[in-house]
């Protein structure tokens, strides 16, 4: 009688811990933002099944770059104001595209389960530089109106840095760097419903460019860039 309520018990609690909507998805969409050792970023991927434990993936990828010498300063007393980095004459970004695969490690066997995953992925990255234009007042006898000039560390001898220049300013002298990446991505997915992503992820990845990115002054710049990341993945699959 004892087995008998056991097994009936166990028939009973069983779906509550099934997996929602599990069946054979072919693809899958899915963003995240993330924050990595040199700023932040946001991605869009997708996937398409090649067997039961894995599939192909393309990847998109926008994201911050920073330099890891920059402080920021805000002039006091200066109304609308925007902090300017003493010493930082190009702002950065990254622009990847990757290709690569997906592979399940452990899957999921019940309905709060976690499902662990890697991804490798590889492709052409573009660094993308802008230069830093920032508002100067000049020293006296140079005149008081404001001026926005370009941004050097010369230009803290010619009157009052007062802050940066609008994002938008002189946007048309943006450049292009050339270079390549691989990454490597563990994916915790967690959601109960396995027709939708929820996942966390944490990988490395590194660039290279084939020149250095000019984002200081007076110090070292690198065209080699080996990042860290964490990141939360959302989306969903279909059949």
């Amino acid at each position: 009688m004892f087995i008998g309520l056991s097994v009936g018990f166990a028939c009973k609690a069983q779906p509550t811990r099934d997996i929602a909507n599990r069946a054979y998805y072919r693809t899958h969409d899915a963003g995240s933002v993330f924050l990595h050792s040199s700023g932040t970023g946001i991605s869009y991927q997708h996937g398409w099944r090649k067997t039961g434990f894995s599939n192909r993936i393309i990847n998109f990828e926008l994201m911050t770059l920073r330099h890891p010498k920059e402080y920021k300063i805000n002039r006091s007393g200066a109304q609308n104001s925007r902090g300017y980095f003493y010493g930082k004459i190009n702002s950065a970004g990254l622009m990847r595209a990757s290709f690569g695969w997906q592979k399940v490690l452990y899957d999921k066997e019940i309905k709060r389960g976690v499902r662990v995953s890697y991804f490798g992925l590889f492709g052409p990255s573009l660094g993308i530089i802008k230069p830093v234009y920032v508002e100067l007042i000049p020293n006296a006898g140079e005149g008081s109106r404001s001026q926005l000039i370009r941004y050097s560390a010369s230009v803290e001898n010619q009157g009052d840095v007062m802050g940066r220049a609008p994002i938008l300013y002189k946007i048309n002298t943006l450049r292009i760097i050339p270079g390549g990446h691989a990454k490597f991505i563990l994916n915790f997915e967690y959601a109960s419903d396995d027709s939708y992503i929820k996942a966390i992820e944490t990988g490395v990845n590194l660039d290279v460019f084939a020149k250095d990115i000019p984002i200081m002054e007076g110090t070292y710049n690198t065209q080699y860039y080996l990042t860290l990341f964490i990141g939360f993945q959302f989306g969903r699959r279909s059949l």
